[in-house]
């Protein structure tokens, strides 16, 4: 995080004001969240694809197990969801199926969004910072993937 210092002159004394810049997310802890996903799917006999990206849906890292059986297709596509719409995959997923309105939206973007479980939005400070996303295994697989590599970052990302 950087910090900006403004000096400013209020009644002729020179004050020193700091401005902090919003957070967002470093390469380092996208990496390490990447790969806290990837790593417990794999205990969990899951080969998959990883992506985190930033709080404008575009990829950060995007990790593929060797012996995934597919290309990392589904995985950006899923976090970015799940920062455009700011809720995990396990909610949007059963919205898209009861909420026409929401589908239609999902509808307009398939290149960009996948509203299914597995993807997770990441917060710091209070303030949305990317998501997270694992794919190419079970639904339920991939949401718990998502949810302990979450738990192992808690004190930085939530």
């Amino acid at each position: 995080m950087r910090t900006t210092i403004l000096t400013a002159l209020i009644a002729g004394l020179p004050v020193t004001v700091f401005a902090q810049a919003s957070p967002a997310l470093d390469l380092s802890l996208s990496v390490g969240l990447a790969q806290a996903a990837l790593d417990a799917c794999a205990a969990k006999g899951a080969p998959v694809s990883v992506a985190v990206v930033d709080d404008k849906g575009n990829p950060l890292v995007v990790l593929r197990s060797p012996s995934s059986p597919k290309p990392p297709v589904a995985a950006p596509r899923k976090a970015a969801a799940a920062v455009q719409f700011d809720a995990p995959g396990s909610v949007m997923e059963p919205r898209e199926k009861t909420d026409p309105a929401f589908a239609a939206l999902i509808k307009a973007e398939p290149e960009r969004l996948n509203p299914h479980a597995g993807s997770l939005p990441l917060h710091m400070g209070g303030r949305l910072v990317g998501g997270l996303a694992v794919a190419d295994t079970t639904h339920e697989t991939a949401d718990a993937c998502a949810r302990e590599a979450l738990t192992r970052f808690a004190g930085k990302v939530n």
